[in-house]
């Protein structure tokens, strides 16, 4: 994302804007869970979709009212077969979200055909037997509606989004596609042709080109290690038998689930779904619950990646093992991030010059990791002591200030006791803004029966970011980002890469 060219006073626009919903975030703060009660950390087992598993923490005096009110809207039943299924109703709009969500992922898929799922529901969504391509497209596109697939490390979605009116005619000619699919060589070599296409991009373009070399180091001899999207090396050796053999094992009732965001009326849902989903059969599909945790498997350490292309420019990824939304320290983990980013931003920009748009971030996947970033910096060599420049200041519990005073220069301090009120409501603010249509609250329903086994596990993510306390912030800095090993690369000219000191990065922040 571009930033201002106008660096502090744009940043300072941005948080004093934020003050216009502090009446918002103090409420939630008000109503959090005190910070030694934390969200269940075990996560769901497989088949498993339960309304208790957290309700301990959906009492209306504890989780807050986002959650209070919101929880009622779920509805969950199974199919004769055990497909479980969660409704989640929402009369607000006429469009429909139905979701099936596949578990498993690359834990069950080898680095040799990494991205076969991506391919087998990409195909699938071209066709069913009965109703090829461009029969199939004319009908979306006369319905105003879509399928639509995404696959992340241990779950994929096969969705179906469409206007009500439209939802009982939609509904069998989407199942069609996963029950029978056309499985045509055409719109596998399409689909197969554009992943490819898409990877090309990647291996061309710096930024992304650090990633897939992180990527490809950080995972190693992890499950994850069998990218979603595919590699070069697995993409070039799949075919349309590899795509059918995987979809004889994902259409087994154990790995599926369905989620169903609209204005449903679960009743007569039932027995619709039940007419397109309740002959799958169980074969009974081994899943792992979750990946291996990468605490204690990184290494520190720099990677170098030649790029003679990004001439005078190179790029920096470090990453590191980071706690996972079902722990207790996830939140704390996030927030620090953010800090840090801006901190981050401040000091190697504002003050140095030195890099374009650093920052940091805590993903949200089972096996969770985080990043710290710096994106186009002509002085990789100086960075790591500009990266700890701004790690000090966050573990002397100073951050970037909020509402600076006329004298305070460009680079403002506060105390983060003083600042994290205004951090949290940046952080819902952001966090909730992304989930503003049907298909994407299916998607937050259905990382939360992954990691949770409660489809309602994401309401209380208010909640989990108001109780952070200032200290708990410091020391999941301290323990993630600071003492934890990062493994880094660096991608870019020789010339630059040769400046680089790899001692730089072996060692903690000062």
């Amino acid at each position: 994302m571009m930033r201002s060219k106008v660096l502090m006073p744009g940043r300072l626009l941005r948080f004093s804007a934020t003050f216009l919903f502090m009446v918002l975030v103090e409420a939630l703060v008000a109503q959090a869970l005190p910070s030694t009660q934390k969200p269940s950390t075990t996560a769901s087992s497989t088949g498993q979709v339960r309304l208790d598993a957290l309700q301990g923490l959906f009492d209306s005096e504890k989780a807050g009212a986002f959650a209070e009110e919101n929880a009622p809207s779920f509805t969950t039943f199974a199919l004769s077969n055990g497909i479980p299924v969660v409704v989640r109703r929402n009369d607000a709009n006429r469009v429909r979200s139905l979701s099936l969500v596949i578990r498993g992922g690359t834990l069950l898929t080898a680095p040799a055909d990494a991205g076969v799922e991506m391919l087998m529901l990409r195909t699938m969504a071209r066709a069913s037997r009965e109703l090829p391509y461009a029969r199939l497209r004319a009908i979306l596109d006369e319905t105003s509606a879509a399928f639509s697939t995404s696959s992340v490390f241990e779950y994929s979605t096969y969705s179906l989004t469409s206007l009500d009116r439209y939802f009982d005619k939609l509904l069998p000619i989407w199942a069609a596609t996963f029950n029978d699919p056309g499985w045509n060589q055409s719109d596998f070599d399409r689909v197969l042709s554009d992943a490819k296409l898409a990877l090309q991009k990647k291996d061309q373009d710096p930024w992304q080109a650090t990633a897939i070399e992180m990527n490809k180091d950080f995972f190693s001899g992890h499950p994850y290690a069998a990218t979603p999207e595919g590699t070069t090396e697995s993409l070039a050796s799949m075919d349309l038998a590899k795509v059918e053999a995987r979809y004889t094992m994902t259409r087994s009732a154990n790995r599926l689930f369905i989620v169903a965001v609209g204005d449903f009326d679960a009743a007569a849902l039932k027995p619709e779904l039940e007419a397109a989903f309740g002959s799958v059969p169980d074969r009974g599909i081994p899943i792992p619950l979750s990946a291996p945790s990468f605490a204690g498997a990184v290494k520190a350490g720099l990677v170098e990646k030649e790029f003679p292309a990004s001439k005078g420019i190179a790029y920096l990824r470090g990453d590191f093992a980071a706690p996972s939304p079902v722990d207790a320290d996830w939140a704390a983990a996030s927030l620090a991030a953010r800090l840090y980013s801006d901190l981050l931003f401040n000091v190697l920009r504002d003050k140095y010059g030195a890099a374009y748009s650093p920052g940091a971030v805590v993903r949200g996947f089972g096996a969770n990791y985080g990043s710290i970033s710096v994106f186009k910096t002509s002085v990789p060599d100086k960075v790591k002591g500009y990266l700890d420049e701004a790690a000090a200041d966050l573990l002397a519990g100073r951050t970037m200030s909020v509402a600076p005073g006329p004298n305070e220069g460009r680079y403002p301090r506060a105390s983060i006791a003083e600042v994290l009120p205004v951090y949290k409501t940046i952080f819902i603010n952001e966090t909730y803004s992304t989930i503003t249509t049907n298909t994407a609250v299916a998607g937050e329903i259905a990382r939360s029966v992954i990691q949770f086994g409660d489809p309602r596990a994401w309401l209380l993510d208010v909640y989990r970011v108001a109780a952070v306390t200032p200290g708990e912030l410091q020391a999941a800095f301290r323990k993630y980002f600071v003492e934890a090993p990062v493994l880094w690369v660096a991608l870019g000219p020789a010339d630059l890469l040769d400046k680089i000191d790899k001692g730089d990065f072996s060692a903690a922040a000062k």
